[in-house]
């Protein structure tokens, strides 16, 4: 285990009874708790210091000691960060601990409330000796935070690894039996006639303490130390046992774990062995069966995706060849009609004439079906040549505006007008196919806009980008249309209310072609106001300008 995974570990407390009210407060204040554990202790024992036994005083005091080392070991919060400086921060709590006891209850009892009759009459019988043991409360708080640091360390190990976790399961088996049995022994011993009434002592508070500390906490320490010497004795052989046994199965379980991870990560040829007629052989044979499904259905969507690509890609260049093959029938069917109409013009018929405009109109809306047909099966199909440079999008933008506003002013009674800035820097673009798509964008524009309506182009420039907006005063699209506006051949119900002779690929050649220039589309409307289709493009770097 590396370092820093230890540090994470060791200082981890589990949550849960009793953790939850361990090792919370602020080393100051366990200290000031400790100091009233203790000053109480030392109250009591000077209540009964020329009544009580010198083994019973000397009980006491050990108690005292043992009480406050304990209570702040327990209480106190747990450093943190590095190792040494987490053993810094403890060694320092001890030397705080071991100056409470000293400073803070030996001194003031002994030489300000003359409680010297506690220590004299005790079986120390030396102010100096009682002053040595309180002193050794510092290091024996630091032994206790050592093993409540292992305490943790193997706490956190049990719950991250099934291993621990059986191994720990074993021991409390084995620590229980000989908790029980040293418990039964105690038993016995203190109720065999150990704890005898003395008729030397008066208050009843002296007979009291003197069965609690001059008899029971002299058993209980013989009983810990009885029950420490035999749990080192037999937890090593148990760990070693119970660690085997464990092994065994963790390891399967580990195997199967990073079987799954394989499994997650892409594998799906990977299996376990089998190990076992047992439950875990069970969740092991279930692993194998379920990851050899998953690889065959994935082999055969695989497959699958691979004919239905081929079908596809079939079918876009079948479209991109049958629309270019198109394109020379239609062009030529519209020379012949312009021919005819420059030649006969005055020898034809009134009637004949209007057909040739309507022939010609219906072809021209054709050619250019067709060509943005042919433009978006070459875009779907990775065959769109593309020329990116600077392209000035103010230029553009005023080309397209001035061969177009005339035309909707006319026809159309529709005002195009333009809010341009005057440093609106170039756009990353293929002037040609920017053009397109300015194109695309204001004849869609034009056609959802009644007459006396207005469409604005607007342009601007943020940090990175080039942006364009071609909004109109329609009548807008329905929230439930609009995600669907940029989708190939798809036209809502305004769009066939108004015009029944489109086709819905405007908007989709729009999104091809901006995005095969690496930028990208937006639309936004407000039903019965109009609507505003946008088109981000990166700017041009300065290498390229």
């Amino acid at each position: 285990m590396n370092r820093q995974k230890y540090q994470e570990i060791i200082v981890t407390k589990p949550s849960g009874f009793p953790y939850k009210f361990l090792w919370l407060c602020h080393p100051f204040r366990v200290l000031g708790e400790a100091w009233l554990l203790g000053a109480f202790i030392l109250f009591v024992l000077s209540r009964i210091a020329n009544v009580a036994s010198p083994a019973l005083l000397a009980d006491g005091l050990l108690f005292l000691c043992t009480a406050c080392g304990t209570w702040v070991a327990l209480r106190a919060r747990l450093a943190t960060g590095r190792l040494i400086r987490q053993g810094v921060e403890e060694i320092a709590l001890g030397i705080l601990v071991s100056m409470m006891t000293v400073g803070g209850l030996f001194l003031p009892a002994h030489y300000l409330l003359r409680w010297d009759a506690l220590w004299l009459n005790s079986t120390f019988s030396s102010a100096s000796f009682v002053l040595f043991l309180m002193a050794l409360t510092g290091p024996g708080f630091v032994f206790v935070r050592i093993g409540a640091r292992m305490w943790l360390l193997w706490e956190n190990l049990r719950r991250r690894r099934m291993l621990w976790a059986l191994t720990h399961a074993h021991l409390t088996v084995a620590v229980a039996v000989v908790v029980l049995g040293a418990g039964s022994l105690l038993v016995f011993w203190l109720f065999a006639g150990y704890i005898v009434p003395n008729a030397e002592y008066g208050p009843i508070s002296a007979f009291f303490l003197e069965q609690l500390l001059h008899a029971l906490f002299p058993v209980l320490a013989m009983g810990v130390v009885f029950l420490v010497i035999l749990l080192i004795g037999i937890l090593p052989p148990s760990l070693l046992v119970s660690f085997f046994i464990a092994h065994k199965t963790t390891k399967r379980l580990e195997r199967l774990a990073a079987a799954t991870a394989k499994l997650r990560d892409g594998d799906y040829t990977t299996r376990v062995a089998v190990d076992g007629e047992d439950e875990v052989a069970q969740v092991q044979s279930t692993f194998n069966a379920m990851a050899g499904d998953l690889e065959r259905t994935l082999r055969d969507l695989q497959t699958e995706r691979d004919r239905v690509a081929a079908l596809l890609q079939s079918r876009r260049e079948l479209v991109a060849s049958v629309s270019h093959e198109l394109r020379t029938p239609v062009a030529t069917v519209r020379g012949y009609l312009d021919s005819l109409q420059n030649r006969a013009e005055a020898d034809l018929p009134a009637s004949v004439q209007h057909d040739l405009t309507v022939m010609e109109r219906e072809i021209v809306r054709l050619q250019r079906l067709i060509d943005d047909l042919f433009t978006v099966s070459r875009a779907e199909a990775g065959g769109l040549s593309l020329n990116i440079t600077a392209a000035d999008v103010a230029n553009v933008i005023q080309r397209r505006v001035e061969a177009l506003a005339p035309l909707a002013r006319q026809r159309e009674h529709v005002e195009v007008i333009t809010d341009i800035p005057a440093n609106l820097p170039p756009a990353s673009a293929d002037a040609e196919r920017l053009d397109q798509v300015l194109t695309n964008l204001l004849r869609n524009a034009l056609r959802h806009t009644p007459p006396g309506g207005i469409v604005a182009v607007l342009a601007s420039a943020t940090d990175n980008a080039v942006r364009i907006e071609v909004c109109d005063t329609g009548a807008g699209i329905p929230p439930e249309e609009l995600p669907h506006v940029w989708e190939r051949f798809y036209r809502g119900d305004n769009a066939r209310e108004l015009d029944a002779q489109g086709a819905g690929l405007g908007l989709a050649l729009v999104k091809d072609l901006v995005e095969a220039m690496g930028g990208a589309v937006d639309a936004r409307s407000t039903p019965g106001e109009g609507s505003c289709f946008g088109v981000t493009l990166p700017q041009a770097s300065p290498l390229r300008k």
